[in-house]
């Protein structure tokens, strides 16, 4: 087994290990228990109206630490791999220049919300322009602090994915394959979440959203993928990833037809997808030139 595939399993293995744990583990206690999980919006009632009881405030927390997977995976990587370079990737150290946060915040502000109005917009357009939208139940105050929360529990997973997986497979392949790997393994880390989510509805709506998840979150790896390649700035893949789950939040729970809208932003993502990877190149998939 040479190193980069030595290190994505480990790195993998930890991260799949950790969530699924939490995951699965709270999953089958709000099972036996009958204590609901509050999961991602469900932080609005925890923050405002408090837990139902302590069982469920701890079912909470320990279902949304299930996102610091990805991280615990590098934590292991760097425990049990050593590198004469001190880089847990094994990635040579570069000379970047680094553009500046401002150029960047104006896409990272814009991109989610263009591409959810965007999919909305097809949504409405596709029912003959007579659904009838459905106002989020998360009030507009609630937007920074949730961004926050953001930031917090999914926004880390990026020290993970983009922070290490990205640059370690990019040692042995083009950004693009790389991006398309790491998209994949990513939509797979989620399938606990994706099949609890979608259990009443049976298996298979869950086979079909699983499917439709993975069709979605691999051109967002290559968005994000650039983003990072263009920056080597993982805190900006964290602001992207909390802003976009934030908009999702608010823009995609307004859907009329919340099966045929995830299908609209797919495509869209595989769009702009496609464009980054014409215009920036399948090696480096980076504004960078030199």
């Amino acid at each position: 087994m040479d190193s980069v595939t030595k290190k994505t399993t480990i790195y993998y293995s930890g991260a799949i290990l950790f969530s699924w744990s939490f995951w699965i583990g709270t999953i089958v206690y709000s099972q036996l228990t009958g204590v609901d999980i509050l999961y991602n919006e469900g932080f609005y009632d925890v923050l405002t109206t408090g837990a139902g009881n302590l069982q469920q405030l701890l079912v909470f927390l320990l279902f949304t630490a299930a996102a610091y997977g990805p991280l615990f995976g590098v934590v292991v990587v760097a425990m049990l791999v050593k590198n004469h370079t001190g880089d847990i990737t094994g990635q040579p150290k570069e000379k970047i220049h680094q553009p500046k946060v401002s150029r960047w915040a104006l896409f990272i502000f814009l991109y989610p919300i263009v591409l959810f109005s965007a999919a909305l917009l097809v949504t409405w357009i596709a029912t003959g322009f007579s659904a009838t939208f459905t106002w989020p139940a998360l009030p507009l105050w609630f937007i920074p602090v949730f961004f926050l929360f953001q930031c917090l529990t999914s926004g880390v997973e990026e020290f993970g994915w983009r922070g290490y997986l990205q640059p370690l497979l990019q040692t042995r392949m083009t950004a693009e394959k790389a991006c398309f790997r790491v998209g994949l393994l990513w939509s797979i880390w989620h399938y606990p979440i994706i099949v609890y989510m979608n259990i009443p509805q049976g298996t298979f709506v869950i086979l079909l959203t699983l499917f439709g998840f993975t069709m979605l979150t691999i051109p967002q790896a290559y968005v994000i993928g650039w983003l990072y390649n263009s920056t080597r700035n993982v805190w900006l893949c964290v602001v992207l990833h909390a802003w976009a789950n934030t908009a999702s939040a608010y823009l995609l729970a307004a859907s009329p037809a919340p099966m045929l809208t995830p299908i609209a932003v797919a495509i869209g993502a595989w769009l702009v997808a496609n464009y980054l990877v014409k215009k920036y190149g399948k090696e480096t998939l980076s504004t960078q030139t030199g």
